[in-house]
């Protein structure tokens, strides 16, 4: 199998469809939105807390979290005519005036990124080059969480058991926490080192982002 490798972790949310003889190989199904045109895209987490919380949202309890290093996206790229589409998602929209946990689901805030791949071999992995870590710098620096990358790989190193503490005590904030913004949705994210939801306005829309094609590359 050839997974999903990025220049940047990526975490995804998978379902089994079935069993098969070969444990390592089990058919699942990955968690994708819509765009607005009705195109559909993996949810790809670049925070392993976001996903695991996404996993809570009502409808995906049958959802795990899984490294995209270790899915093999040929039946999704089969399937979209040797497109890779991905819908980076870097913590969650706050609607304006409401609750972060809208009616029981969360909604991820990101960047859909394009790729022409036709077909992927161990040699592939997705370049998303300076643009996207632009990106991201940007969005931590616009909500005051300057160092949020040291954040996110602390994240990747704690064992399942912590993990599964931190998300639960997480959700539970989820119920009362709100947009400081009556007027317009913002960007929300959860500081786990002073354990409280940051929050931002966004110069970008966060329901449909600008979408522009990645450069795909062969590994070294």
């Amino acid at each position: 199998m050839s997974g999903l490798r990025a220049t940047m972790r990526l975490y995804g949310l998978v379902k089994n469809l079935g069993s098969t003889d070969d444990r390592h190989r089990q058919p699942v199904d990955i968690l994708c939105t819509l765009n607005r045109a009705s195109g559909k895209a993996i949810q790809a987490f670049v925070s392993r807390l976001d996903a695991e919380l996404m996993t809570r949202s009502r409808g995906l309890e049958e959802y795990r979290v899984i490294p995209l290093r270790t899915f093999d996206p040929n039946p999704f790229i089969q399937e979209h005519q040797g497109w890779l589409t991905l819908h980076v998602c870097c913590g969650f929209v706050a609607p304006a005036d409401q609750s972060l946990l809208n009616d029981g689901t969360l909604s991820p805030m990101g960047w859909y990124v394009y790729s022409d791949i036709g077909q992927w071999t161990a040699e592939h992995y997705i370049d998303f080059g300076p643009q996207m870590a632009s990106l991201l710098r940007t969005s931590y620096d616009r909500i005051g969480l300057r160092d949020y990358n040291t954040v996110l790989n602390d994240l990747d190193s704690v064992s399942d058991a912590d993990l599964k503490w931190q998300v639960a005590e997480v959700w539970q904030t989820l119920h009362n926490v709100s947009s400081p913004d009556s007027h317009d949705d913002c960007h929300a994210l959860f500081d786990p080192v002073e354990n409280r939801w940051c929050f931002a306005a966004t110069d970008i829309d966060i329901y449909q982002p600008h979408p522009e094609p990645q450069k795909q590359g062969a590994l070294t």
